[in-house]
């Protein structure tokens, strides 16, 4: 008995050192899109469904970029359990490598086509011509964003998930700062608009970029290697890491396409419509990030365990996770429900808008608990275990299956309001926890990936 306390104890401690700040930094990033929504949202509704946009275009993006430092964070949490530092070295060399080549191609073709990626979502004209301008400067972050994501997924795989935290603090400051500066040309700085916004955004990831490697050479924390060293990978680890993450990459894309699915089926009801999901974007955000720590959690400790062999202990804490994910949320949504008119009131947008705006953080509010289990199932806990493949199955299998065409009957053929139609494509969520919770309950999702290989 004594024993199972001090291991409960040590959960608990490690949760408090990884999870706390994982979440800071996910509520620093909600902070500053709620912030960048605040302020874009003094310049009307057509300017806040232009950001709305030009967001969900770069969620693409960041969600594939996503799921390679995903299979960057499996590896490395596995490696470092394992004790073995050279092999963390020649995971993210395969990061960078993959992400570099990416996060160019989707850069150039952003910014060459701005107007062509925003008219694949939205039909309005207003939007396509005024939030183009937005979307095409932003492209230009896309490289500085990937090269921290790859340096922030090894810091937390190996204990350092504070260095990310303030890096981004910092990156949050100077982003809101020059909002105010260049939206609005406070203080004698141009008043560039949206425009504006687009800058500062971009000015603030690169200062984040050099930051964390600037941080993790100076104190010659994991990753601070010369380039050769990120160059010499082994072709066993290579083609584990393949195979590992590409099921993560498929279905970070197919769960993309999904929300993107849902984002042009609310854009194509109306700018209405649109408008009152977008400023429910940030609140999202904020709350999900709130929890988005455990996730994390889930997949370094969990990863650790099963790196060094300890398959009890790691489906011990795979079910404390989500117990513990449940309680909290539940408790949140409570509060969200509550609080749902006063935050929404804070926009500057029309009254049908606003009432709507209300009945979908009702309903968001209702589904969080489902939401974060899931995300902690399968982002973190199933594919701690190289449990992939079935991840894949699971998310695409609940998204086109029951989602998107559900929405689309409910929409274009049922012509139901929009939080309504929310509601229905939230049902999806159950399915995955069901079927997540199955799967942990199995056993079968617990590998030792790094076994076979070392550095």
């Amino acid at each position: 008995m004594a024993e199972q306390e001090k291991e409960k104890d040590g959960f608990y401690k490690s949760v408090y050192k990884i999870a706390i700040p994982v979440t800071l930094q996910s509520l620093l990033m909600s902070l500053l899109y709620f912030t960048d929504q605040l302020m874009v949202g003094q310049l009307g509704d057509t300017a806040i469904a232009s950001v709305g946009m030009a967001t969900k275009i770069f969620g693409v993006i960041s969600v594939v970029l996503a799921g390679l430092s995903t299979g960057v964070s499996i590896y490395a949490a596995q490696f470092w359990g394992n004790k073995d530092s050279g092999s963390v070295t020649q995971v993210l060399g395969i990061g960078l490598i993959g992400g570099t080549a990416l996060s160019m191609v989707f850069s150039v073709a952003v910014y060459m086509q701005p107007q062509f990626f925003l008219g694949l979502f939205t039909t309005d004209t207003n939007v396509t011509e005024y939030g183009y301008i937005f979307l095409q400067v932003v492209a230009i972050s896309y490289v500085p964003t990937m090269l921290t994501m790859m340096y922030s997924a090894i810091l937390r795989s190996t204990g350092h998930a504070n260095w990310p935290t303030i890096v981004s603090l910092v990156s949050v400051i100077a982003n809101i700062v020059l909002n105010y500066l260049l939206i609005f040309g406070n203080f004698g700085a141009p008043e560039l608009g949206l425009k504006g916004s687009a800058v500062a955004t971009v000015i603030s990831k690169v200062l984040e970029c050099v930051l964390i490697i600037g941080a993790v050479y100076w104190y010659r924390l994991p990753g601070a290697v010369g380039v050769m060293n990120l160059l010499r990978i082994q072709g066993p680890l290579l083609k584990k890491f393949i195979g590992t993450t590409y099921p993560i990459l498929l279905t970070e894309l197919v769960w993309v396409l999904g929300e993107t699915s849902y984002a042009v089926i609310y854009s194509r009801m109306g700018t209405v419509e649109m408008t009152a999901m977008t400023v429910t974007f940030p609140l999202q955000g904020i709350s999900i990030g709130l929890l988005s720590g455990l996730a994390s959690a889930a997949a370094v400790m969990v990863g650790n365990r099963l790196g060094a062999g300890e398959y009890d202990i790691a489906l011990a804490h795979a079910r404390r996770f989500v117990r513990l994910g449940i309680i909290i949320s539940v408790v949140l949504g409570a509060a969200l429900a509550a609080l749902s008119p006063l935050y929404v009131s804070a926009f500057n947008i029309s009254g049908e808008a606003s009432q709507l705006a209300v009945y979908i953080v009702l309903v968001f509010a209702g589904f969080l608990w489902v939401k974060v289990s899931n995300m902690i199932m399968a982002g973190g806990i199933l594919n701690s275990g190289g449990d992939s493949k079935y991840v894949f199955a699971m998310e695409s299998t609940a998204t086109w299956l029951i989602g998107v065409p559900s929405g689309l009957l409910l929409s274009f053929v049922w012509k139901q309001p929009v939080f309504l139609v929310y509601l229905v494509l939230s049902m999806e969520e159950l399915v995955r926890f069901m079927f997540g919770w199955v799967r942990i309950s199995s056993r079968k999702w617990m590998k030792n990936l790094v076994s076979d290989i070392a550095a």
